[in-house]
């Protein structure tokens, strides 16, 4: 009984330890850090003069990233929440897959000469404005450390701006090749998004966590007008957008605080149920007077009743089949009578013995 009790009690201290979970209510966070392009693979709507159309990557440098969310706990376990992102960065450089080189970029109208035949570092940049609905899923709420997925669905909005040559052109300026040709991109447009969210957070106080948040981002083509010179008309480049960002944010529950974990006092223990303790004492064959062992079995009970406390003694007498129903049930009462009065010599009160004879029925 005692270990039952005290597993009951710990059970009911590990349950309050972990039932501090998130309250529901509104909640707003400011996330910063770095995001990474994976480029924007733009393909063009007219070809080049080998019958394939431009292909040309568009890779992104490395920047800084911020996030704005507002949100909703619903329960313990899941909130949503409206997100807004800006993740800026120059054009790092222009990739074509023809010659697999890195293609420059210049100033407009320059042109590419013999004496400057690199014609210049990549100019341009390109921005994305996300609105996300994200669904997010903490693991251990209320916990120190929080473990959280999520996914999200909305719009990204794009802004390429880029210009200079746009060639893989190499060799001496000639009569058929007098100039580099030179494009220009300064385009924006919007289309589908999404996101997979993964990440830890920490709960500084009651109503403030520090959340560090990975997020990838995809979504359909995005369309981006250019503008070419000479033979160079690529028309209209389309291609996903793809990045991957790491970011520290700060949330903050506009609820009240949590609730403080009060201790578990377990409920006193039930009184313990009292125990029957049985003695056994033989008789010979047809006989109701006491054998030395019976009395030594009979000084045990008397002396545990005192120290077991208890408050009344049962004798019940027995008979074998031999003989009479009647003859068995008077001898089974002069056996317990026997006991009765030897508990009686031992100090046992005659008021708290109760005598029954069950013969040989029982």
């Amino acid at each position: 009984m005692k270990f039952k009790l005290l597993a009951g009690a710990a059970l009911a201290a590990v349950f309050a330890a972990s039932g501090a979970s998130a309250q529901e209510g509104w909640y707003g966070a400011i996330d910063l850090g770095y995001h990474s392009a994976d480029g924007l693979d733009g393909q063009s709507s007219n070809n080049a003069s080998n019958g394939q159309p431009y292909s040309w990557d568009f890779n992104q440098e490395e920047s800084w990233a911020g996030f704005a969310r507002l949100g909703y706990q619903l329960n313990d376990h899941w909130r949503v929440e409206l997100e807004g992102g800006y993740r800026p960065g120059d054009i790092e450089s222009i990739r074509g897959p023809a010659s697999n080189a890195i293609l420059g970029l210049c100033t407009p109208g320059v042109l590419r000469t013999v004496a400057a035949p690199t014609c210049g570092a990549p100019t341009g940049e390109m921005t994305s404005w996300t609105v996300m609905g994200n669904v997010i899923y903490d693991f251990m709420p209320g916990s120190v450390i929080n473990p959280f997925v999520g996914a999200g669905v909305g719009i990204n909005h794009v802004k390429l701006d880029a210009v200079g040559q746009f060639s893989n052109v190499t060799g001496a300026i000639t009569a058929a090749n007098p100039a580099i040709q030179n494009l220009t991109i300064d385009d924006d447009d919007t289309a589908l998004a999404y996101q997979l969210i993964a990440g830890l957070a920490w709960q500084a106080t009651d109503n403030l966590d520090v959340d560090l948040t990975y997020r990838w981002l995809g979504g359909s083509d995005l369309d981006f007008a250019s503008t070419g010179s000479n033979a160079l008309q690529p028309g209209v480049f389309s291609g996903e957008y793809r990045d991957q960002s790491v970011t520290l944010g700060l949330r903050y529950a506009f609820n009240q605080p949590r609730p403080v974990v009060q201790a578990v006092v377990a409920p006193p223990p039930a009184p313990m149920q009292q125990v029957a303790r049985t003695y056994l004492v033989f008789f010979d064959w047809n006989r109701a007077d006491l054998t030395d062992r019976a009395r030594q079995i009979i000084a045990d009970a008397a002396g545990a009743r005192t120290s077991a406390r208890a408050t009344r003694i049962e004798v019940a007498g027995h008979a074998d089949r031999s003989g009479t129903d009647r003859y068995n049930q008077a001898l089974s009462l002069r056996r317990a009578e026997a006991v009765a009065s030897e508990l009686g010599r031992r100090g046992v009160s005659r008021s708290d013995i109760d005598i029954q004879g069950f013969g040989e029925g029982r």
